[in-house]
């Protein structure tokens, strides 16, 4: 369980941990948004714009009932060990080999490297590899867990579609399978889950895909800052991508962050949404570990479509890009669900919502990508076509199911709904590729 302190701790008292000016707690415009209603955040995670900007639910954990979604004996170790190597130690041996993650070192000097290869140069597969091929390394070292997950798909118990998540529920369930479903995108395949002790986290970047991303903090005080998007922070990016600002600061750095568009203090249990469209960083802060698992989203607001579909070309910062097959991979993911989303407006299913208002300009924004528009007429097509062949209404093959779970419940679903593993394979919103290939466009 978190300290006193730490559950109590200020924006303030986390700059002076972090050797961060003490300027960002004084400016107002840096300040997130700070929400204290589910509903309200809820409503700003389906067609609110946060591009450059920060959300805050405080206590979110709870008021989404995402309260014990992560396993026992994880959660556990987190409150319980006094760093990301004795967390890796007490987790028991079989788990550890059921689980994949990047394990990273950070020297004294600021160096980072990650554990790929025993010192023998035989490569690590499993988090039970990685546990024992650290203790060859810099017993001085910071170690950082990004992307932790599970080795192998299953069938999520929730929705039964394929996932490698740890977490037993996420937002997406509390949202509720329409409403979800309505989304352009939202992953829970690849949900990792970062954990880190003071000074420890994610350099800044930019994703590779520049999506949204919905943070749930189930332990830790975390320092969250993003630059605005776009041209406005390009040069600040070129002079800092990929490094972490850990005290004391090097040259430039100060000056860095306070240009920083906006600067959170993410407390035990509370979530956050962000665009990973900006350029971001993250920094745990707190004498305890911090666990931070994120789902990425794509939602109805024009601005964050349009820095969606921005990814990938020369507004997308080249540090950061994913590869050109990826990239249209998602895409395709997004014109399939943007297919359903027209036929369930058509078909009436969301009357009554006011998701339905953001729905139209959402579709007209998306169909202005050549690549989505076509796969969105080619589906269509492929449903006419089926519908013609006696298919009923030629709903053959849907993502949807019609059968709708509750709106802030959470979800059921059934065999006859599940889908194959999506195509994303993708960095988390708390971590960088810091390989620069895997960064190449």
């Amino acid at each position: 369980m978190a300290s006193q302190a730490t559950r109590n701790m200020t924006l303030a008292e986390a700059l002076d941990v972090a050797g961060w000016p003490q300027s960002l707690a004084e400016d107002a415009s840096k300040a997130p948004t700070v929400l204290e209603d589910a509903a309200a955040f809820v409503d700003c995670l389906l067609w609110g714009k946060h591009v450059d900007d920060i959300v805050v639910l405080r206590g979110g954990v709870s008021k989404l009932s995402q309260d014990g979604a992560l396993p026992d004996s994880v959660a556990r170790a987190v409150r319980m060990q006094p760093d990301t190597r004795a967390f890796l130690g007490a987790l028991d041996a079989r788990l550890l080999e059921s689980l994949r993650g990047r394990v990273y070192c950070t020297g004294v000097d600021r160096r980072e490297w990650e554990l790929r290869k025993s010192k023998s140069g035989a490569p690590l597969d499993t988090l039970l590899e990685k546990r024992r091929a650290l203790a060859a390394e810099d017993a001085s070292a910071r170690v950082y867990v990004g992307e932790l997950r599970r080795k192998t798909q299953y069938r999520h118990a929730l929705d039964n579609r394929h996932t490698r998540t740890l977490l037993f529920r996420d937002v997406k369930d509390y949202v509720g399978k329409r409403r979800s479903d309505a989304l352009p995108y939202w992953d829970r395949y690849d949900e990792g889950v970062f954990i880190g002790g003071r000074y420890a986290g994610s350099p800044m970047h930019v994703d590779q895909i520049m999506w949204s991303n919905v943070g749930k903090s189930f332990g830790g005080a975390k320092l969250l800052a993003i630059w605005a998007s776009g041209e406005a922070s390009r040069e600040i990016f070129d002079q800092h991508h990929y490094t972490l600002f850990t005290p004391p600061l090097a040259a430039g750095e100060a000056e860095a962050l306070e240009a920083a568009a906006k600067v959170a203090l993410l407390l035990p249990g509370d979530c956050v949404l962000f665009s990973g469209g900006n350029a971001h960083m993250a920094m745990s802060v707190s004498d305890e570990l911090s666990a931070t698992a994120y789902e990425s989203f794509v939602n109805l607001h024009p601005a964050n479509l349009r820095l969606f579909l921005d990814s990938g070309t020369p507004a997308h910062y080249r540090q950061c890009r994913t590869r050109r097959s990826m990239l249209e991979e998602i895409k395709t993911d997004v014109a399939e669900s943007c297919a359903d989303l027209i036929d369930d407006v058509r078909d009436g299913m969301f009357e009554g919502d006011p998701l339905l208002a953001h729905a139209g300009g959402a579709i007209e924004l998306l169909r202005s990508d050549d690549f989505v528009a076509e796969r969105i007429d080619e589906r269509h097509r492929k449903r006419a076509a089926a519908a013609s062949a006696g298919d009923g209404d030629g709903t053959a093959g849907k993502k949807r199911a019609e059968a709708d779970d509750g709106d802030g419940g959470v979800a059921g679903g059934d065999a006859a709904d599940a889908d194959a593993p999506p195509a994303q394979k993708k960095r988390r919103a708390d971590e960088p590729p810091r390989d620069r290939d895997a960064a190449a466009g």
